[in-house]
């Protein structure tokens, strides 16, 4: 199937715009700042140019939908479903954590028979001073299996009650957060670029307008 993607990420931390053909990245450009509505198209447009294409050319549309700031979000699924709507593009809605997931290198794997159970690994988004986000990742005892805000004092009462269990992690964590649990192992990612078009190619595209996730459903 041929495959012409715009991908948007204005919800993480470090935002992307990238264009793909089938397994190939054409653009991809790092956004390091919050997006207004007034930067957006400039920024899509401008990404178009560059690889010689214009909005007739795409025939498949990704975006993350959250976590992420209230505005960054609005702005980058409302910019989707109205190019999609207007050109009658199907598209994807990606949830951050799915994305982290699809960068994990190596993936953990299952502990030697009959030596306990799996290493877990959790993704972590902080979203205020006191909370953040957590989904879990484990090949048997899946804790958290959806992603949903604790308070940090919950997810220190958690790891403590592991014990022996390692519990690694990956995600945007603020300074705060990072340094309180500094004794957790972050995992090694790879580049968004290595993974980001089979990433693309293995989503259900559709026609249905995307919708925010802020946490309080999934």
């Amino acid at each position: 199937m041929n495959m012409q993607t715009l991908f948007l990420d204005v919800a993480s931390n470090v935002g992307t715009i990238a264009l793909i053909k089938d397994d190939q990245i054409l653009v991809l450009r790092a956004l390091d700042h919050r997006i207004s509505d007034g930067d957006l198209i400039p920024l899509v447009e401008d990404v178009l140019k560059e690889s010689k294409w214009d909005y007739n050319s795409l025939t498949h549309l990704a975006c993350v939908v959250g976590p992420g700031g209230f505005t960054s979000l609005r702005v980058g699924i409302a910019f989707a479903n109205a190019l999609a709507w207007d050109k009658k593009i199907p598209l994807a809605g990606i949830h951050l954590s799915d994305l982290y997931f699809a960068r994990v290198s190596p993936l953990p794997g299952p502990p030697p028979k009959g030596e306990g159970e799996a290493e877990s690994f959790y993704w972590l988004h902080s979203t205020k001073k006191q909370e953040l986000f957590i989904r879990g990742f484990e090949t048997y005892a899946n804790k958290f299996p959806d992603a949903i805000c604790i308070t940090v004092d919950d997810l220190d009462a958690f790891v403590g009650a592991r014990h022996a269990v390692p519990l690694s992690w990956m995600g945007e964590l603020i300074p705060e957060h990072r340094e309180r649990f500094k004794h957790l192992q972050e995992l090694s990612l790879k580049p968004l670029q290595d993974i980001l078009p089979k990433f693309l190619q293995a989503l259900s595209f559709g026609t249905e307008s995307l919708l925010p996730w802020y946490g309080r459903q999934w």
